[in-house]
């Protein structure tokens, strides 16, 4: 997930594409079931107590590639997801975390935290809704609630519905944040996500970008005040602006995968 500072605005909505992409659960028909001859070893088993529910979290040993497998299950022992991350020289137990938390799109819900290569913090949050637990979003950097990057996670009802959104400040590799949003549709029983639209916050700022030469944006929340603080820059130096976060700069909504 490390991205470069200088890297042009297209590259990074393109690596957005592929994190976003790959929350699709991979197959694991021969790899997981524990009668099998070769299957890995379980290294951690983890259980939470969610909404009245019981949920567990199996780790997996690693690949000679560095990369490991985990997989959630229910109490019946049914498959809620699965994927794989890179744990870098750090053993399992020391890079996964399942904790229950209260609010999650306005459901009971956990999030699972693991530390990927020894560095970036990627934190993945599910809800405990009418349709069973789904996939509601996910943060990640290289530190949380750390004042130099500033990552986090925080519930808030954008909409005045009385379900809370649920907004994340993420780091892309060496210091380029984004705000995402993520919310649950009632209406179609599915987890949504959406971004800071650069043009609907500030049009006037974004007339300008073409000019300077623009080379990369960034979006960081401030918990303490609900504003979002949109910085450009350009080739001749940085130009911002610091708005309240509100849903008439959010772009389109998107169904979480």
């Amino acid at each position: 997930m490390s991205r470069k500072l200088a890297l042009p605005l297209f590259l990074l909505v393109f690596a957005l594409c592929v994190i976003f992409a790959s929350r699709t659960p991979q197959p694991i028909i021969e790899e997981l079931p524990s009668d099998a001859a070769d299957a890995p070893a379980v290294l951690l088993t983890l259980t939470e107590k969610v909404g009245g529910q019981i949920v567990t979290l199996k780790v997996y040993e690693p690949k000679d590639n560095g990369f490991t497998r985990y997989a959630l299950f229910d109490a019946d022992g049914v498959l809620l997801e699965t994927d794989s991350v890179s744990l870098g020289e750090h053993e399992a137990s020391e890079s996964f975390a399942l904790t229950a938390r209260d609010d999650v799109l306005g459901f009971p819900g956990f999030e699972l935290e693991t530390i990927q290569g020894g560095r970036m913090t990627v934190r993945y949050f599910y809800a405990l809704t009418e349709q069973g637990f789904v996939y509601a979003g996910e943060a990640f950097g290289h530190g949380f609630d750390d004042t130099e990057w500033g990552d986090g996670v925080w519930p808030l009802d954008l909409t005045g519905d009385g379900r809370s959104e649920l907004v994340t400040r993420s780091t892309f590799g060496t210091g380029v944040p984004y705000v995402f949003v993520y919310r649950w549709n009632a209406a179609e029983g599915i987890s949504q996500h959406s971004g800071i639209v650069w043009e609907k916050a500030d049009a006037q700022l974004a007339k300008l970008s073409a000019p300077l030469g623009s080379v990369a944006r960034a979006e960081t929340y401030h918990a303490e005040d609900n504003t979002v603080t949109l910085t450009l820059y350009t080739e001749g130096g940085t130009r911002e602006v610091t708005l309240p976060l509100t849903t008439d700069i959010l772009g389109e909504w998107h169904a979480n995968d």
